[in-house]
């Protein structure tokens, strides 16, 4: 991004930690017109959507100010606009929430995909809009309420590079553990699948992505959501084998499966590998993604070790990222 207002309203809008913010230098932040495109991107709740939780915006706001304090060189030639010092003095007297409901509330993320250089498509229509809460490790039984590094590696391939938009566009894929739906979000608006299944065993975060599949414009003829047990039958209906009345046909079909971060713990390992067979032999998988962070070598080991017990091995044509826990603004 060339436009350091769009820079910096990209990563506000991603909530990253606000003394990590790329602000512009002193001589550019300064400038009335820059100010303003700070406010009206990023402050303004009639042209900015959706906005971050005060308790957020207050932070990132604080070290934009004080940058500016620190730029300007003549008091009678550089001000601090108004409308920035209006929502300053807005921001410090609106109610904090307790640290607990803080920690348990879900708020939304607008995420700025990457592209190649010769995507022609606009920062701003580029943007996928996520529900979720980063301080939330492990709630409910799920790690699912926030996007994972694994899948911004995963997306960032599937977007950036021919071989990733080459695996998704065009084709009839299903996302496996979704968590915030991330990705399949990013493949229906972005990169051109053809119809999506976003699949999780959790009904609270299906709820969730139903949410955000409005929020980001799609249509559930594009992207459906379905409750997948690792394990067990996958039972949702399918884009094209239902009759009139929605009665499912036949079984649904499927060009390729993604799925981030879905090895974390050793004892999944053989429903997760169960699921995988599956997917092959019942849904006529041509190919499965996978993103993992590395986080247990022993765990990581397992997988390929029960991958490699089906028989022919290349039963599972497994396209493997290792993706090393890492912080990536998209």
């Amino acid at each position: 991004m060339d436009d350091p207002v769009a820079l910096l309203a990209a990563q506000y809008f991603e909530q990253v930690d606000p003394p990590n913010l790329t602000i512009p230098d002193g001589p550019t932040l300064v400038t009335p017109a820059i100010q303003n495109a700070i406010y009206e991107n990023m402050f303004n709740e009639d042209t900015a959507w959706p906005l971050p939780p005060a308790s957020y915006q207050t932070r990132a706001l604080k070290v934009i100010i004080a940058r500016l304090e620190e730029a300007i060189c003549d008091p009678e030639e550089d001000e601090i606009l108004d409308s920035l010092l209006e929502t300053w003095t807005s921001l410090l007297s609106t109610p904090r929430s307790s640290a607990l409901e803080q920690a348990q509330k879900l708020t939304y993320i607008k995420y700025t995909a990457p592209s190649s250089a010769a995507t022609s498509e606009s920062t701003e229509s580029r943007t996928i809009i996520t529900s979720e809460n980063r301080s939330l490790i492990l709630a409910l039984g799920t790690t699912g309420f926030r996007t994972w590094e694994a899948a911004l590696h995963l997306g960032t391939f599937l977007s950036t590079t021919n071989i990733g938009q080459s695996l998704v566009a065009g084709k009839r894929a299903l996302e496996l553990g979704a968590g915030t739906g991330f990705l399949s979000f990013l493949c229906a608006k972005h990169l051109g699948t053809e119809s999506i299944l976003v699949t999780d065993r959790d009904p609270t975060l299906l709820e969730q992505i139903d949410d955000c599949i409005g929020k980001n414009g799609l249509e559930k003829t594009k992207i459906r959501t379905g409750i997948w047990e690792w394990g067990s039958p996958l039972q949702v209906p399918s884009f094209s084998h239902e009759d009139e009345s929605g009665t499912e046909r036949g079984p649904a079909s499927f060009d390729i499966a993604l799925g981030a971060d879905l090895i974390y713990d050793v004892d999944l390992v053989p429903l997760l590998v169960s699921t995988i067979r599956d997917l092959f032999d019942i849904y006529s998988l041509n190919e499965f993604v996978i993103s993992a962070t590395v986080r247990n070598e022993d765990t990581f080991r397992t997988f390929l070790d029960v991958c490699g017990k089906f028989s022919p091995p290349a039963r599972l044509p497994l396209t493997f990222q290792r993706c090393f826990s890492s912080l990536l603004v998209l």
